[in-house]
């Protein structure tokens, strides 16, 4: 099967309204149930994705994705027996996909659960010290508090690292829970005193009921899971992608990935969604590369991932990214003339970062395979960022092809958060973009 018969078969599929939307299947089966995290791919989007291309090259062997998040296309690829590499700059990302990718023997998962349940059990008041961090008592309640300490303090007297991550992965969600913080937004905004003081939250039940789910994911995961080798990667995709000895260059068959919408500080705050859940965390647990200065701060995740850093506006406006995309330049100068300066930079800070990861791509990607970016464009000053256009250019200018796009609307599921009581537009559309290295 050639590309354009690949081509013609993704034209048919747009036949079908809504096809991929996926409203018919927007589940988390398996392990992809295993911890809700911001703005996750639909999985079955993605699987028809993988499907349609093995279909077209089936001498692919891996696939990388620079922007592995809570392992979407990861574990789809696993399911069909490719080799994985995923990079993410969230401790909570990476912890999360490790639990998800790890091979557990269930025999002996479901002893050391029953374990962990009975250390909780047996634990008293008296028993336990409170776990502590800057401003926890604003976060949390005294009840919530005590529950969560107990359940931590039992975690960490189990001594195989492996099953104390896959336990850090249900904690994780049941302290995203039991936070004090609204769920009306991914930022940490702080709920009214009487909805706190109105709240119940049994922690040791719903974790209780957490682990024994995952216990079930995991289960029916390993059934699907063929054998393939996985490496995984916390940190900077930017500078991770030039270590050569991990990404030695024409080594990739193919790269499925969603980029961050371009600011993490409004958009979706992938950190500020995790940071809670992390400062429970012995970090070393995670990856002893993950400094604790990253938890210091409400917004240190985000500052360091792409766009983090608003660059002078005269190295933004004399790079080579601004001279090769027409539409970043455009958009540029329009907020300039507007006199949105700040808004200008954070803008094309974004881009500058994020085409340092997709030259990178372009260099590891072997010649002739392709590259799938889902992108969405976010509101900037009461326009619409064209990403998806900004993408084809600077891809183009790297000596890719443009072979494909399509649009799929975004379904508005349970995880749902309405951004617009946050100040900006919801994002309700994404382009899926295929190019190819020649």
């Amino acid at each position: 099967m050639g590309i354009e018969n690949l081509i013609a078969e993704l034209k048919t599929k747009e036949d079908f309204e809504s096809y991929w939307d996926f409203r018919r299947n927007d589940d988390r089966s398996h392990v992809h149930s295993l911890l809700k995290y911001p703005a996750v791919m639909v999985p079955g989007m993605q699987g028809e994705i993988f499907d349609l291309i093995l279909k077209h090259d089936p001498t692919i062997k891996n696939v990388l994705d620079p922007f592995m998040g809570s392992g979407t296309v990861l574990i789809e690829a696993m399911i069909r027996g490719l080799d994985i590499k995923g990079i993410d700059i969230n401790p909570l990302a990476y912890l999360t996909v490790l639990a998800k990718t790890q091979l557990y023997h269930e025999g002996d998962i479901k002893i050391k659960i029953n374990e962990l349940i009975q250390r909780i059990d047996s634990l008293r008041e008296k028993d336990t010290d409170l776990f502590s961090f800057t401003g926890i008592n604003k976060w949390y309640t005294s009840e919530v508090l005590s529950d969560l300490s107990k359940i931590r303090l039992s975690i960490l007297q189990e001594p195989d690292v492996v099953y104390r991550r896959f336990f850090w992965v249900a904690f994780a969600e049941i302290a995203k829970q039991a936070d004090n913080s609204r769920t009306s937004t991914f930022k940490l905004h702080i709920k009214l005193d009487s909805v706190i003081n109105e709240s119940r939250f049994d922690c040791i039940q719903s974790f209780r009921k957490k682990i024994f789910s995952n216990l079930n994911a995991i289960s029916e995961f390993n059934n699907l899971r063929k054998e393939a080798e996985n490496q995984l990667y916390y940190g900077d995709s930017r500078i991770i992608l030039n270590d050569k000895r991990s990404f030695p260059e024409n080594s990739i068959d193919l790269i499925i990935t969603s980029p961050p919408y371009g600011d993490n500080t409004t958009t979706i705050t992938y950190g500020q969604y995790s940071i809670l859940p992390l400062r429970w965390i012995p970090l070393t647990d995670i990856n002893e590369l993950v400094d604790e200065e990253v938890i210091k701060s409400l917004s240190k995740i985000d500052k360091d991932s792409l766009g983090g850093t608003n660059y002078h506006l005269d190295l933004l406006c004399h790079s080579d990214v601004m001279q090769s995309s027409p539409h970043l330049k455009n958009f540029i100068e329009k907020l300039l003339l507007d006199k949105e300066t700040e808004k200008a930079r954070k803008v094309a800070s974004f881009i500058l970062d994020f085409s340092e990861v997709l030259q990178s791509l372009c260099k590891v990607v072997k010649q002739g395979k392709l590259l799938v970016f889902t992108v969405g464009n976010r509101q900037v000053h009461k326009s619409e960022f064209p990403l998806h256009l900004v993408l084809k250019e600077l891809a183009e200018a790297y000596g890719l092809t443009t072979l494909y796009d399509f649009r799929r609307n975004i379904v508005k599921n349970r995880n749902y958060v309405d951004t617009t009581k946050q100040g900006f537009k919801t994002i309700n559309k994404e382009t899926i973009m295929i190019f190819q290295k020649p």
